[in-house]
């Protein structure tokens, strides 16, 4: 059915239960994997660009790694072919970037409903109703799994 899955992370509990999503996915067709993480450096804005800044995205960029380490185990584990790509940026653009440049062969998207960020999902809508509506391929949207 589809071969080619691209399922971005942003280590929320609703990705990661897009992530189990797509690795059932992908056993069941045969599917291969590319796992994204989009750090978004620019949500500081203007702010200070000294130290403390550098610090943070250091930081960020060093979550980022171990979240798409951890992603990828679980998937290999499950005998599942993977790729991942760590990118900085805006999240919405570059998923969609991803996802519709030809060369990356995607043909469905697994994400989550909702991600780590409720302020930008306030002030600019979310990254996932972004995604649905700019992406090329098919978005099967995966909601988080109810808390007792």
């Amino acid at each position: 059915m589809y071969q080619h899955i691209l399922v971005p992370l942003d280590g929320s509990s609703n990705a990661n239960e897009a992530l189990k999503a797509a690795i059932d996915l992908a056993k069941d067709w045969h599917a291969s994997l590319l796992l994204l993480h989009v750090t978004d450096i620019n949500q500081f804005g203007g702010y200070a660009r000294g130290l403390a800044y550098t610090e943070v995205i250091a930081s960020m960029r060093e979550n980022a790694t171990e979240l798409m380490t951890r992603a990828k185990e679980l998937a290999t584990a499950a005998g599942v072919t993977v790729t991942t790509a760590n990118l900085e940026g805006a999240p919405k653009q570059q998923i969609t970037d991803v996802a519709n440049d030809a060369e990356n062969g995607i043909d469905l998207i697994v994400i989550g409903k909702s991600g780590t960020n409720a302020f930008s999902r306030l002030v600019v809508g979310s990254t996932t109703t972004y995604v649905v509506q700019h992406a090329h391929p098919n978005v099967f949207v995966i909601n988080d799994i109810a808390e007792d």
